[in-house]
């Protein structure tokens, strides 16, 4: 039986010094998930890039939610092995939720090792 994955955004910005109140809103924004695995972690990223861990169950990547724990360092992420950078995950809590275009994806850490929290739905 396929799954329902529902999916709501905000970006807000409010600066006072140019007038700017601006809102972009997207909500319940709905998937059907044809697998039913998932898989939830903490994973460490070194400095060389390492293959994001995806759990023994997924079999096709879907909609994933990573989000930076470390406060100091960003990490990067790769479609692949070798390609360069696609998304920048900023220290202090950067985070990115998206549906992969990659079936075997890559992290690396900037300077030191981060940790990162990861919800990946099979597609």
């Amino acid at each position: 039986m396929a799954g329902e994955i529902t999916i709501t955004g905000i970006l807000k910005c409010f600066n006072s010094t140019q007038s700017i109140d601006a809102e972009l809103r997207k909500e319940n924004l709905s998937a059907t998930q044809t697998g039913d695995s998932y898989a939830e972690f903490i994973q460490t990223v070194g400095t060389s890039e390492e293959a994001l861990e995806l759990g023994q169950d997924i079999g096709t990547l879907g909609y994933t939610l990573i989000i930076n724990l470390d406060s100091t360092n960003f990490v990067s992420l790769r479609r692949a092995t070798g390609e360069g950078n696609c998304i920048r995950l900023d220290a202090g809590g950067g985070f990115a939720l998206f549906k992969w275009a990659a079936t075997a994806p890559f992290v690396i850490a900037d300077t030191a090792p981060c940790r990162i929290k990861v919800l990946l739905l099979e597609a």
